[in-house]
């Protein structure tokens, strides 16, 4: 049973640090340079800031985890014991994608699917020719400095150490000064963890489900992406 001193402890580092919100991630998808190319499947047009609106309208997505595979090992009388034998990365990563109106994001992953297997002839092409990567990272914020505002003199500030008015009622003059502004922060989102994922492909573009009932819903695109591995991003500043 936890003590009333621990409690206090582990709240006192929820309100300092906070807790991990499934809401703040993001995803940066890396395709393969293939379908960049001029003579690929989108003929050249595929931009940078394209790839990342893709990254940005990714409605939802699992990290992927990895397990330990056991091996039984008894020695002489003792009792078997499980010992690592290898390791796997769980399964494939499952995601889901904002659509816009022309479908652009679709005819992406169509795009990148047709880099693996030609639709036309059903002809294979190699590995490395198909496989791009994915980062996935947890966001925290971080208080950033915004604009510098005055403390004492409304929206007039210069910036210079000033005299000020104190005592009571402000009636009298400041024997020193004080530099005439306020730092103003507000929070940004920052990467606080983050895995790159190695060998990546669209295995799976879903079904896209219509219905005169979700009029106001937004069309969703479930992905299913193959991978190798993943492993951790270190953070700048972040043991």
């Amino acid at each position: 049973m936890a003590t009333l001193g621990a409690i206090d402890r582990f709240r006192a580092s929820i309100l300092k640090d906070g807790l991990a919100r499934p809401t703040k991630y993001e995803v940066r998808i890396n395709p393969p340079t293939a379908l960049l190319a001029k003579d690929g499947p989108l003929d050249g047009t595929l931009s940078e800031a394209f790839i990342r609106n893709v990254g940005i309208a990714c409605n939802s997505i699992a990290m992927p985890g990895r397990d330990l595979m056991g091996v039984s090992v008894k020695q002489g009388q003792d009792l078997a014991r499980e010992h690592v034998g290898s390791h796997t990365y769980e399964g494939t990563i499952t995601a889901t994608f904002y659509l816009d109106p022309h479908l652009d994001y679709k005819t992406f992953f169509e795009a990148w699917q047709n880099l693996a297997v030609s639709p036309g002839t059903n002809n294979v092409n190699y590995y490395d020719n198909y496989i791009g990567s994915m980062s996935i990272h947890q966001l925290g914020s971080e208080q950033m400095l915004h604009e510098r505002a005055n403390p004492f003199d409304g929206d007039s500030y210069t910036g210079q150490d000033e005299y000020f008015m104190e005592g009571p009622q402000n009636r009298y003059k400041s024997q020193t000064t004080r530099t005439n502004t306020r730092e103003i922060y507000q929070s940004q989102a920052t990467p606080t963890y983050g895995i790159k994922v190695e060998d990546v492909y669209p295995a799976t573009v879903g079904q896209i489900e219509y219905a005169y009932a979700t009029v106001d819903e937004v069309a969703i695109l479930p992905v299913e992406f193959q991978y190798k591995r993943w492993q951790t991003i270190k953070i700048p500043g972040i043991e």
